[in-house]
């Protein structure tokens, strides 16, 4: 089937978390950010619990801060979220009372760490947007430097001190600007490597090491010398393979900082195998014979190596990245010309290409049919003739309208109009004319039930890279609450090169005929007519009108304000109030399915992780904002996920599957 393209998504690659691999090659890139020292950035702080990206895959990097979100994330970059009790009930300033969602951390802030003042009326001014300033200042103060230390006239000579320790390396704006989120990545960055006022660091630093893995569930993080219990749990490990540092807070990892946060991890060449199990070329791309490599995110040997295969070199940590995506596609534009390019247009898609690739590309022009061979990082490495004997084999998987295409262990967006008939579905890609892309559904052979502490699926084993989209949004093995997943529920299996599972595509989770929401009955009766004391039916001859009471009780679920839907309950047994999840029949007139959601009791707004996780008795579950069910158990009415943090310290919420599916506030 064809689906036009709409427009080109302007992103580049986005990692798969769950990495064995080079840091470059590791690092997740969100749809809205190019540049990878604010993707590193953010990286370092989603594992410290300071920042995050957005569900949507975004990053948002020119939205501005509040000094109330700014003073949340400065008390997790010192460490202070445990300390955040003692100060959630005073009144430090009279515009943020206790009630305010960001009261604890700005009070700590205030007077527990005294790295912030208000304005000279007394008031604090959550909601006013941040400056630059007033973030270096924080940040300065953080370090020890004091105004005695710093001098001369604010924000001026505070700004000067930035610059001089290094705070704000990277960083274009003036004190008086306002701080926007790429910004405020780059400084909390900056903060883990500058000295402080007396010297030293601000938290002590492990010696050089790799960072093997991250398991959210138990809160660890291993390298290759040790595994640290985590701070704050999370399952974020898209760092994982990098070269640098673990960040100690006492015993434990506050995060993980690589070593090289400025490189641009972009592979500036490549190999092409020319010949199944070839080394050739290997060597000299590495520049030694110690070299590790990994196909597609998992461990291989040169034997493991097929023609055509496409190797990168990554220096970090001294591996050969080895990718086997090939596209067949309508060459529909380059840039600066066909004999040279450096940008090629296919699929409605920019792809970067090597400078090893352009005399290759030079046998092509825009308008003609040709297979490219991708690197891991989504860029051209070579282009084969469709006649060639060479065949594409990508794939991806359909999300609200956009396909991921698996590239190696990267992702490339691909934009395009609403796909119904394909949504969460795993699809062959290719393009045979300007501004179309070819989708057809493929299907992968299902061993077996999921066995998720066993990393098994049926007889084979999951790599551990491997990569599970469920409902279309890409999960994380340890988000699976079942320890089996049964055969039913898996959409799609791939197997890879060493016959171990790289790829799972899973539905059940959050079915769209269910629907989610509070309980609530509606008692009625009603008369019907029944047999007589002649045992004559309804309709018969000489059947005489008899009558029975009976219980016609309704429930309901409500999911917002106005929205809700009822049914006839069909014999279960649900409280007025429990949140639940209903299946109606085709009529929507009876519900046939009910699930009760799991509840997380009085989980306290610290153990959010931006608005998409939270982490919990040891184990994180993501969040869904835009879909996330809010109720005031007071008011009786639905609200916003911030109003509901800024409402109460502590919420009951309700998780399925890993997801957290609706949230409870009381005071």
């Amino acid at each position: 089937m064809k689906k036009r393209l709409l427009s080109l998504l302007l992103a580049v690659c986005t990692t798969v978390s769950l990495l064995v691999l080079p840091a470059e090659a590791a690092t997740v890139k969100f749809s809205d950010v190019q540049d990878q020292t604010t993707t590193t950035a953010v990286e370092v702080l989603r594992l410290m619990g300071v920042l995050d990206g957005y569900g949507d895959g975004s990053f948002r990097p020119n939205a501005q801060l509040t000094r109330a979100q700014f003073c949340k994330m400065a008390v997790y970059a010192i460490n202070g979220s445990s300390e955040l009790g003692m100060h959630r009930t005073v009144t430090v300033f009279p515009d943020v009372k206790p009630s305010h969602w960001a009261a604890g951390y700005i009070n700590m802030a205030a007077k527990g760490k005294q790295i912030i003042s208000g304005y000279p009326d007394g008031r604090f001014y959550p909601e006013r947007k941040v400056t630059v300033g007033q973030a270096a200042t924080i940040l300065l103060r953080v370090l020890g430097y004091k105004d005695e230390n710093v001098g001369g006239v604010w924000p001026d000579s505070y700004m000067a001190m930035a610059e001089t320790i290094g705070l704000t390396e990277g960083i274009r704006a003036g004190g008086n600007d306002v701080l926007t989120r790429a910004q405020a990545a780059r400084l909390f960055l900056n903060l883990l490597t500058v000295n402080k006022a007396e010297g030293g660091k601000l938290y002590t630093l492990s010696e050089e090491t790799d960072f093997i893995s991250v398991d959210g569930g138990s809160g660890t993080i291993k390298t290759s010398d040790e595994t640290y219990t985590m701070v704050h749990p999370t399952d974020s490990s898209s760092l994982a393979g990098t070269r640098g540092r673990v960040v100690l807070a006492g015993e434990k990892a506050l995060t993980f900082l690589p070593s090289s946060t400025g490189s641009s991890g972009v592979a500036s060449t490549a190999v092409i195998i020319y010949a199944d199990g070839s080394s050739a070329g290997l060597d000299a791309l590495a520049g030694n014979r110690d070299y590790t490599i990994y196909k597609n995110g998992t461990r291989a040997t040169t034997a493991d190596l097929r023609k055509n295969d496409v190797a990168t070199y990554y220096a970090a940590t001294n591996s050969i990245l080895v990718c086997d995506t090939r596209v067949s596609v309508y060459y529909e534009d380059c840039a600066p010309n066909p004999s040279a390019p450096t940008r090629i247009t296919a699929m409605g898609h920019e792809f970067p290409v090597l400078p090893v690739a352009q005399e290759s590309l030079s046998k092509f022009k825009p308008g003609q049919q040709m297979i490219i061979l991708l690197t891991t990082d989504g860029q051209v490495a070579a282009a084969v003739d469709v006649d060639s004997g060479v065949r594409g084999n990508a794939v991806g998987v359909v999300q609200s309208g956009s396909v991921q295409m698996f590239c190696g262990t990267t992702m490339l967006p691909l934009k395009g109009q609403e796909l119904d008939d394909v949504e969460s579905r795993v699809v062959r890609l290719s393009s045979s004319k300007k501004g179309e892309l070819n989708l057809n559904r493929v299907s992968g052979t299902v061993y077996g039930d999921l066995k998720v502490t066993e990393r098994k699926l049926g007889s084979k084993h999951l790599t551990e890279n491997v990569v599970i989209y469920r409902d279309g949004k890409l999960i994380t093995l340890n988000q699976l609450a079942n320890a089996v997943v049964p055969r039913a529920q898996i959409l799609y299996a791939r197997t890879n090169w060493a016959g171990e599972v790289d790829l799972l595509v899973l539905k059940g989770a959050l079915d769209d005929a269910t629907i989610y929401g509070r309980a609530y009955w509606i008692y009625d009766q009603d008369t019907v007519e029944v047999t007589d004391k002649n045992g004559r039916e309804p309709g018969e001859d000489g059947y005489v009108s008899t009558t029975k009471t009976v219980d016609r009780s309704k429930m309901g679920v409500e999911y917002g304000d106005g929205k809700r839907t009822e049914a006839y309950n069909c014999g279960y047994n649900v409280k007025s109030g429990e949140f639940v999840g209903i299946t109606l029949n085709a009529g929507k007139t009876a519900i046939v399915g009910l699930e009760r959601l799991s509840k997380l009791g009085g989980v306290s707004n610290s153990a959010w992780i931006g608005d998409t996780a939270v982490t919990f008795g040891g184990k994180t579950y993501t969040v869904d904002p835009d879909t996330l069910l809010c109720y005031n158990g007071d008011s009786r009415n639905w609200i916003t996920l911030d109003r509901a943090r800024e409402y109460a310290d502590k919420a009951d919420l309700y998780a399925r599957d890993g997801m957290i599916i609706a949230m409870e506030v009381k005071s």
